[in-house]
């Protein structure tokens, strides 16, 4: 498991207006550590920039200020130790429910009858065995989320990030 230490983290945007460019300030002076096992909800309004938080922290996105830390080591972009679930749901339309779930294991080089079993165990454990040969526009929404949860749980992250996933 890891150690999640946000210091200092700050983030800031250009927001360009018809009448010229403005900045706007998302994140300022961000801390927070959460220890091993710990589960953390973050709550706020729309535009808080919990989003932003959270693709800093998968390094989707670099902050403008302070630093995040994962067991003592700063991170510099993305890393197997973290998967995210995003609020927009990112299935890929030409794969079938088992290819979007060995995605992630396949760019690990996971070999394909490790990847193949555990794939199939997540996509089990969120109540789709029936559909693994489905395609995303044949799902309900809450069953493409469903699928974003199975891919992120199927690489074993230490961190799981999950934007509004339900």
């Amino acid at each position: 498991m890891a150690n999640l230490r946000i210091v200092g983290v700050g983030k800031q945007f250009t927001v360009r207006m018809p009448d010229g460019a403005r900045t706007a300030e998302i994140l300022r002076d961000v801390n927070l550590t959460i220890s091993d096992n710990e589960f953390v909800s973050i709550v706020g309004s729309s535009g808080s920039g919990k989003t932003t938080l959270l693709r800093i922290v998968a390094g989707l996105l670099e902050a403008d200020a302070g630093t995040v830390e994962i067991n003592g080591h700063r991170i510099s972009g993305p890393g197997p130790d973290r998967a995210m679930v995003f609020q927009a749901i990112n299935l890929l339309p030409w794969r079938n429910v088992l290819g979007n779930v060995e995605f992630g294991l396949e760019f690990r080089r996971v070999p394909e009858r490790e990847r193949r079993e555990r794939a199939l165990h997540f996509i089990n454990l969120v109540g789709l065995g029936s559909h693994c040969h489905a395609f995303p526009h044949e799902l309900s929404g809450g069953m493409q989320q469903r699928v974003g949860i199975a891919r992120a749980l199927a690489t074993d992250p230490e961190i799981l990030l999950m934007d509004e996933p339900f």
